[in-house]
């Protein structure tokens, strides 16, 4: 059996990781995880549930510290369920509260029972200009707080820098489409 792949497509709301993390599922024929599709809905009920708007999460104390952590241990279980059958995953999330934690992906791997992988983590990158423009176009719920504390939120979440050990980075421009050879190098 081959050594199945992650690739995980990190960056800020609105940067295209979407795009990107179905191209690269599509091309590798991946096993898509999209962190909004899986737990959504239920963020948004635990958040109302506790008395919170289910839109808000960068700046709710209670998200960060309670849903969150569920959230990503969710996405990773799921993963490792999929590489244990032998198929690559392409996980679609921010992961930007894991960012400063080097041994965050090891960690994740051994509490979730992956199999020995290859991790190529697909760092999306857009100017602040573009990724603002694009936010306020798409018109999400959730996208409120963002724009309306863009300089708080751009220096929090815009400009993290990843640190995780172990992986391959490859670092992608999305500020104008791409063709799958510039994503996946195929």
């Amino acid at each position: 059996m081959t050594t199945p792949k992650v690739f995980i497509v990190i960056g800020p709301a609105g940067s295209g990781k979407t795009t990107i993390a179905q191209q690269t599922a599509e091309e590798h024929a991946a096993a898509y995880l999209d962190k909004d599709r899986l737990c959504g809905r239920l963020v948004e009920f635990a958040l109302t549930a506790a008395g919170h708007d289910p839109t808000d999460r960068e700046s709710n104390a209670y998200y960060r510290e309670n849903v969150l952590p569920l959230e990503y241990g969710t996405l990773m279980d799921v993963a490792g369920a999929n590489l244990r059958l032998g198929r690559s995953v392409v996980i679609d999330a921010p992961f930007g509260a894991y960012f400063a934690m080097p041994d965050y992906l090891t960690g994740a791997a051994e509490e979730f029972h992956w199999p020995p992988v290859e991790t190529v983590v697909v760092r999306v990158r857009v100017p602040p200009e573009i990724l603002r423009e694009r936010i306020s176009q798409r018109g999400l719920e959730r996208d409120r707080w963002k724009l309306a504390h863009w300089d708080e939120y751009w220096a929090s979440y815009g400009s993290l820098d990843c640190t995780w050990s172990g992986v391959h980075f490859l670092d992608v421009d999305n500020e104008k489409p791409l063709g799958m050879r510039d994503i996946c190098g195929s």
